[in-house]
């Protein structure tokens, strides 16, 4: 991360560049991050510094995840590709026409970078255990979004990448790409409203499934 360069906070934004890429990074982001972290209930320091730990962790996972995008764009000749992390997560966005095979690899890459990224931590963390609880907190934060989260965005759910992948393999069949992720997101908004026991699972699939 070396070529991280200036900070600029413009239009409730901040921006920088990383490896030629624009980055903006919306305060929704923050706020969003924050709470999934548990920041209303963070009642100590040492419950803040759990927080800041989710949010750093986060904000470097989900940027890898969207690098993992954009420098497959690149390759594939998107010379204006830029990054931006919102309230809903991340975006990669160019504006190159791509074939299907070229966006499936794209779909799949940001996935790819999260899980090569999380197997590592793992591999290492089971070779060398952490001593320190905060460090084992940030190990267990690594884990989660960058193996959790990379397997639940690899679910064939428009917006997922999955999704994305879905729409791309099956882009000759009419509308059956939206009726599997409708159905998906259907059947994992039950499971988090139920056997999960999540609000947030339940609430996010139900609004996707809105969506689709």
């Amino acid at each position: 991360l070396g070529a991280t360069h200036s900070f600029l906070v413009l239009n409730n934004m901040i921006r920088f560049q990383i490896f030629g890429f624009p980055v903006g990074v919306h305060w929704a982001f923050w706020l969003i991050t924050a709470l999934l972290g548990g920041a209303a209930n963070a009642s100590s320091p040492e419950g803040l510094k759990v927080v800041l730990i989710w949010v750093a962790v986060a904000f470097f996972s989900i940027l890898w995840h969207e690098l993992g995008h954009a420098f497959v764009m690149r390759h594939f000749g998107d010379r204006r590709v830029a990054i931006l992390l919102h309230g809903g997560g991340g975006l990669a966005m160019g504006n190159s026409f791509r074939t299907r095979t070229e966006q499936i690899l794209i779909s799949l890459a940001g996935p790819a970078a999260g899980l090569a990224l999380g197997l590592t931590v793992m591999a290492v963390a089971s070779s060398f255990p952490p001593s320190n609880y905060y460090v084992a907190v940030t190990v267990r934060d690594i884990l989660w979004i960058n193996i959790g989260w990379s397997l639940v965005n690899l679910l064939p759910i428009i917006p997922l990448d999955g999704g994305r992948v879905s729409e791309a393999v099956l882009a000759n069949k009419g509308r059956l790409p939206l009726m599997i992720s409708l159905a998906c997101a259907v059947a994992v908004a039950v499971f988090g409203f139920t056997m999960a026991g999540s609000i947030f699972i339940g609430l996010m699939f139900a609004a996707m499934a809105v969506d689709n």
